[in-house]
């Protein structure tokens, strides 16, 4: 995680000024903490995202923004196998958000506030593999399982902090919905809307036109 922020603070500090520009890229640090369990999630995630937002030439703080997150949630381990020798079983429960809105910020001072209401598509899939085959056969065995596509609602605020390198530290916090969530159960399974709460930290790095 460490060497993520580095890189991360590396590429700020050789991008372009924030005058003058045209697009905005923001790699960031993402945490995920639902609100109960549901689909294959069941606990805290944590992952890499990215937004990106294009100043139209009309308005500089009201433009459109694209997202895209990756979150894992943990990873299960378990064994197969008979007479003392078992394979090692990973079974890593994920997710891959992509959403599209509005960037809407505003400067005071050194700071600037943002707020963007997004929605898009999330994935949420289990994948399962068999590390040990790697050694033997050159590639892991894998495996997906219960995947499955909803539409979801996010809405982010969050501040912007010039700290005078030209990009802007960003520190942001989001709500969003996902909608008719597939959650399986012994009995079987059932559907219902949840709600997930995430933090992100990461920079705004500015392009010429």
């Amino acid at each position: 995680m460490k060497r993520i922020m580095f890189v991360l603070f590396l590429t700020a500090a050789t991008a372009y000024s924030q005058a003058d520009w045209r697009w905005q890229v923001g790699p960031n640090l993402s945490f995920a903490f639902p609100s109960k369990s549901f689909a294959n999630v069941a606990g805290t995630g944590e992952g890499l995202g990215a937004k990106i937002t294009y100043n139209l030439g009309k308005n500089e703080w009201i433009n459109p923004r694209l997202d895209f997150v990756y979150l894992s949630y943990g990873e299960d381990r378990s064994s197969a196998g008979s007479g003392g020798y078992g394979l090692l079983i990973t079974t890593r429960n994920e997710s891959f958000q992509l959403s599209v809105g509005l960037h809407v910020a505003k400067p005071f001072g050194k700071i600037r506030y943002y707020i963007a209401p997004l929605g898009g598509i999330f994935n949420y899939r289990a994948v399962t593999t068999l590390p040990e085959l790697y050694y033997y056969y050159g590639y892991p065995a894998m495996d997906t399982r219960d995947s499955q596509w909803k539409w979801g609602a996010r809405f982010q605020g969050g501040f912007l902090f010039d700290i005078g390198l030209g990009p802007l530290i960003d520190l942001g916090f989001t709500y969003q919905r996902i909608f008719n969530i597939k959650t399986p159960t012994e009995a079987g399974a059932f559907y219902s809307d949840v709600d997930d709460f995430m933090v992100t930290l990461g920079v705004m790095i500015f392009s010429k036109k």
